[in-house]
């Protein structure tokens, strides 16, 4: 009988942990804990502004720069992955930079977020898109070698 509960015990566990994974929680201590969450890849699009700019910028996991794995750290964290999809303006305003964040998890997962500049949006959402911009703009004026 010990034996049976220990099995259905097991089973249980590793569903809940597979569920869990799905809704991007974390176990900790268990099996999801090991296969954490990572992001592989974010996109920036920054539109708008009084010019009118349209521009791209992405850091992807191989991007060599000292603060891309606290870029990746960052959005693979619990506090980005729950941010809401939107972040409006609580004012009107013209010329406006109007943002959107795009991370990629893996092959599979994305997760997008739009804001504007001058939103009340969480501070990690912030972080983001300065580290994304920050990190673009370096690799690509950084001289080959």
């Amino acid at each position: 009988m010990s034996t049976i509960l220990h099995t259905i015990n097991r089973h249980l566990f590793t569903l809940l942990a597979v569920v869990a994974m799905t809704l991007g929680l974390a176990v900790i201590g268990g099996p999801a804990s090991a296969a954490a969450i990572s992001a592989s890849q974010v996109t920036l699009i920054r539109t708008g502004g009084f010019a009118g700019v349209h521009d791209c910028y992405v850091v992807d996991s191989t991007t060599v720069h000292a603060d891309t794995p606290r870029l990746m750290q960052l959005v693979s964290s619990w506090q980005f992955r729950r941010l809401d999809a939107t972040y409006p303006a609580s004012t009107q305003g013209a010329d406006r930079f109007v943002y959107t964040v795009v991370v990629r998890y893996g092959h599979r997962w994305t997760k997008t977020v739009h804001t504007i500049e001058g939103a009340d949006a969480p501070a990690v959402l912030w972080q983001t898109i300065s580290l994304t911009q920050q990190i673009s703009l370096d690799v690509s004026s950084t001289p080959a070698r």
